[in-house]
Parts: C-alpha cells; sequence; structure tokens
C-alpha cells in the first residue's frame, strides 16, 4: 500500500512537470489586431466624364490634416479598376469616366499591413459626350434684314437642362471676311454684311453648365452648334416702327432697296423707338435732335371758356423726351455702335435717356453731344391760362405788356387778379418733361404792387407759389406716370417791403424734380389763402424773364 503511494505522488509530479499551462498551444495566434478607420461619409458630384466624391463630415480639408488611426492609404475600386492614393484624402476626383452608365464605387482605407476598413460605397452615372449631343440650346429670335440680322434670346438661353454663362461666335462675311464676337449674360449680337437673298451660317459655341435632375454638374463646358437662317432679298419689305419718322425723312418705299440711298437719318426727341435704322444698309449719321426737321406736337387745354395750346415750333433745350427710350427700342443702335457702321451720332445730353450707351464714343468723336447753353428762356407758346384748370384760378393778362418800371424789360407779362387762388401755368406737351439733370433752376423777375394792396386779409398775396406737376388736376389724360405733385413753401417766397415795386429775380431749386416726369409749372399768386375774393383795388404783378437755368 506505501509502495502504491509514493508511485501515485511521482506520477503526478512528472505531471506538473511536463505542461507550462492549459492556454500554452494558443500563444501562437495571441495578440489584437486593430482595423484603420474608415471614412465618415460618401456624397458623389456629377462632373463631364468624371465623379467628384466627398468622404468627411468636416469638408475638403489638406491630407496632413487628417488623423485616422492606424489608416494611412485611400483605395478606390470601381469597374476592374483599383486606385491606391498613398495618403488619407477628404475628397477625390475621379477621371475618364466616357460610357453613360452607372459606376460603382468603393472607397476604403488600409493600414501598413494593407488591412482594409469598412468601405464607403456609392453609384454614380457621370455626364458624358453622348448626353452633351442630346443638348440643345433654346431657339434663338433672329430679326434679318437684307444685309444684317440680330441674334437674341428674348427668355434667355438658361432653361430646365442648363445654365447658360455665355458664348461666342464666328461668321463670313460677303466680303469672305472671317468676323467673331463674345457675349456674356446678354447674348444678343449683331451681324453685318451679309449676303441678300442667301443662307447665313454662323458657328456658335455656348459657355454653359448642363443639368441632371435639375442639379448643375460641377464643370462648365462648351457646346457647340451652327446657327443657320435666311436673310432676305433686298425688295423684302418691312414693318417700320416709326412710320411717320422714316416718311419725314423721305422714305416712300420700305424695303431695303427704297432706303438704300438714305445715309442719314433725323429723328425728334420725343421718338419712342430707334429699332427702324437696322434696315437702312447704308447708314452713316444719326441726329436724334430733331433739328430742322420735326416740330413740337402741341397739346389742347380747353376748359371753363378758356383755351389755350402749348407747344408748335422748335425744340428748346431745357425740355426732354418724358421717359427715356427703352434698351429694347435702342438695340439697334448699340449694334451699329458696336459695328462701326454709324459714323455720327448727333445727340442732346440727357435728352432721350441714351447718355449711357453713347458714353463710349463721345472721345472718338463718334457721338457728338450738342452744346446746351446755360441758360434758355421759357417761350410764351408753353404758357397756360390758368382758368382752364379752375375759374378760382382767374386772372386778366396783358402780354406783352409795358415795362411797369419804364427799365425797358421786355415780354412782360401783367397778370390781374380775379380770384382767391389765382394762377397760371407753363407746361410741356405730354411727350416732354423738364430736363432737370441739365437745368436745375427756374429763374424769374417779378414786380409785386405797393404795400397797401396787401394790407388786413390780403397779406398773403405778398407771396409767390411755384408748384410743379406731371398734369394739372382738370387733365389727367396729360401724363401717363400719374401725378407726382411737389412744391416748395408759399412763405419761402414772400416778397420783402424793400422788394415791392421793382423788379426782383426769383430762383426755384428743381432738384425735386429729379426722378419725376414734371411738366407743368403752376404759378400761384398768394398761396390760396381762405377768404372771400374782393380786394379794394385790383391786385396786378407783372412777371419777365422766366428761364431755366444750369446754374
Amino acid at each position: 500500500m506505501r509502495h502504491q503511494l509514493l508511485f501515485l505522488i511521482a506520477a503526478f509530479a512528472v505531471l506538473l512537470s511536463s505542461c507550462d499551462g492549459m492556454y500554452d498551444t494558443l500563444e501562437e495566434y495571441s495578440g489584437e489586431v486593430v482595423y484603420p478607420a474608415k471614412y465618415d461619409t460618401i456624397v458623389g458630384h456629377i462632373g463631364y466624364e468624371r465623379v467628384e466624391i466627398d468622404l468627411m463630415k468636416a469638408g475638403r480639408i489638406p491630407s496632413a490634416e487628417i488623423n485616422m488611426g492606424k489608416a494611412v492609404k485611400t483605395v478606390i475600386e470601381y469597374e476592374d479598376k483599383v486606385i491606391t492614393l498613398d495618403s488619407l484624402v477628404s475628397w477625390v476626383n475621379i477621371t475618364d469616366l466616357t460610357q453613360p452608365k452607372l459606376y460603382r464605387f468603393r472607397i476604403y482605407t488600409v493600414d501598413e499591413f494593407n488591412n482594409p476598413s469598412v468601405p464607403q460605397e456609392i453609384a454614380l452615372i457621370p455626364y458624358t459626350a453622348a448626353d452633351l449631343n442630346t443638348l440643345r440650346p433654346p431657339s434663338p429670335r433672329i430679326m434679318a434684314s437684307p444685309s444684317a440680322a440680330v441674334i437674341d434670346w428674348p427668355s434667355g438661353l438658361s432653361s430646365v437642362v442648363m445654365d447658360y454663362y455665355g458664348l461666342s461666335f464666328k461668321y463670313t462675311d460677303k466680303d469672305g471676311v472671317v468676323r467673331e464676337g463674345e457675349r456674356g449674360q446678354d447674348s444678343r449680337f449683331f451681324i453685318a454684311n451679309l449676303e441678300s437673298g442667301q443662307p447665313a451660317t454662323v458657328a456658335m459655341e455656348y459657355k454653359v453648365i448642363p443639368k441632371v435632375n435639375g442639379v448643375p454638374i460641377i464643370d462648365t463646358i462648351i457646346l457647340s452648334q451652327p446657327l443657320e437662317f435666311g436673310i432676305p432679298t433686298s425688295s423684302t419689305p418691312f414693318s417700320p416702327s416709326e412710320r411717320e419718322v422714316l416718311m419725314a425723312n423721305g422714305v416712300s418705299e420700305f424695303t431695303a432697296d427704297g432706303v438704300a440711298s438714305i445715309t442719314k437719318l433725323v429723328y425728334p426727341i420725343h421718338a419712342n423707338s430707334l429699332q427702324d435704322i437696322f434696315y437702312f444698309p447704308n447708314l452713316k449719321e444719326l441726329d436724334l435732335t430733331g433739328e430742322g426737321l420735326f416740330p413740337l406736337p402741341t397739346l389742347g387745354y380747353d376748359n371753363n371758356g378758356g383755351y389755350s395750346e402749348v407747344g408748335g415750333g422748335d425744340w428748346v433745350p431745357f425740355m426732354r423726351k418724358v421717359s427715356d427710350v427703352s434698351s429694347v427700342n435702342t438695340q439697334s443702335l448699340k449694334d451699329l455702335l458696336e459695328a462701326g457702321i454709324l459714323e455720327k451720332v448727333r445727340y442732346a445730353p440727357h435728352s432721350m435717356g441714351l447718355d449711357a450707351l453713347l458714353a463710349p464714343y463721345v472721345e472718338s468723336g463718334v457721338v457728338e453731344l450738342v452744346d446746351l447753353p446755360d441758360e434758355v428762356a421759357i417761350p410764351h407758346n408753353f404758357f397756360v391760362d390758368g382758368q382752364v384748370q379752375s375759374n378760382a384760378w382767374k386772372m386778366d393778362y396783358v402780354f406783352p405788356a409795358p415795362d411797369p418800371s419804364g427799365s425797358g424789360m421786355e415780354n412782360v407779362l401783367k397778370a390781374t387778379l380775379k380770384a382767391r387762388s389765382a394762377s397760371f401755368a407753363f407746361a410741356l406737351p405730354k411727350e416732354y418733361k423738364f430736363n432737370v439733370e441739365e437745368y436745375k433752376y427756374l429763374k424769374f423777375k417779378v414786380y409785386a404792387p405797393a404795400a397797401a394792396n396787401f394790407n388786413g386779409a390780403y397779406a398773403p398775396y405778398q407771396r409767390l407759389w411755384p408748384r410743379f406737376m406731371n398734369y394739372m388736376w382738370a387733365f389727367k389724360s396729360n401724363s401717363d406716370f400719374g401725378q407726382e405733385y411737389w412744391a416748395p413753401s408759399a412763405d419761402d417766397f414772400k416778397i420783402a417791403d424793400a422788394d415791392l415795386e421793382k423788379w426782383t429775380e426769383v430762383t426755384v431749386d428743381l432738384s425735386e424734380a429729379l426722378n419725376r416726369h414734371s411738366r407743368v409749372i403752376v404759378m400761384n399768386i398768394g398761396g390760396e389763402p381762405s377768404l372771400t375774393f374782393a380786394p379794394p383795388a385790383d391786385i396786378i404783378y407783372h412777371f419777365a424773364d422766366f428761364r431755366l437755368t444750369k446754374e
């Protein structure tokens, strides 16, 4: 028994000495493996035969600023291609995607042992040449004469399938000269010296950004497409915008043949459109003053038993067109100037709103600006009897009247007040307004009666009240711009006692008329006080030398 016990103890000791532990056979598999971090997002952007893919929510940052633990490289897989980048990146640009199909991209990081991260995946279809071949710009509007054409897009060139940013054009004229040009957002262009009755071809290149499902791609591309259209013959009639203006210039046949001999046109300042000059193949000179050819229009005031007519005669420099000629109606002028076809344009500053358009051609002498005098008298053919507005404005007038001072003042207006709101006016034809950009002041001379005329309730009549408006209230149809009334205070024009019974100069600042359509000046005496008008003696004023001045 004792021997058996010793044997068991010895065997157990041998067993213990033969094994280090129960897990010693797993040592070769021990140790922790940490896989590299993955990119935290994937967002694709479609370009022309390429895509850009953003990989980090932090945005596009330099590789040196990216720390993703053990990750050291970027791998891009698509189709049968594998692209390995030796750095971590926040975005990738994948090019040469020429097929109009769906590409599936797997992008992941690897560590120094090429252990991969969990991939980010995205599927994208690039914009390719096949898509570009189906892209069509909107059709242009083409206005053609027998020798020229204007091409424009009234609704613009951008559409649901593309955004437009510019164009270039090239064509060969009838003399074999290659002509070309570029346009930006204003896509309109003009071509000249074309062969009458023949088709015209213009090589067009549009700078556009196509859209996919309403979203612009990330690339601007050039869309090349020819533009072809027919040129009418020289016997083809045209429809003028300003028929009466052209007839006054001697035009009787409205074809290119019929106007071929005309090299100069004169337009009145109140013309609404200059587009007809496009049809004159040999036009070299344009006079925009109407001088010598167009008398002013007239306007009658007939009311309350009174009648006045204003206008007629020659244009006066303090007058300008009541509103600017619209850009739509000046495009032909712009085209002919840019093309160097017009050699001379004569224009009165601020008369038609063309100053900015013409300014680049002043220094070269192509545009001649009329030298406006420093001050211009208001002719009596603009005078309006106030009674046509209201019987409360009634006066008795004598013109021309003797100078009450005996000093020889000419063109004196004698005005005897006959009603509480006694007034007279100067008005322009409805096609015109005062050119306040040039003539900033109204000036005149007044001879007021003796102080005895202004006793008691009649003291207010020792003052004047100039008022400015688009129309007098009884004649609302005389302006297309509503009423833009303004007036200084009558107290600002009180005549001092020391200035009674002698000629006194009065100046009115017209700056308030800027950006208005003021075409009527009302001269009220007294400021319309509240009383029953029955003065003990006639209140008689004399006026002279009404004029508008620059200073």
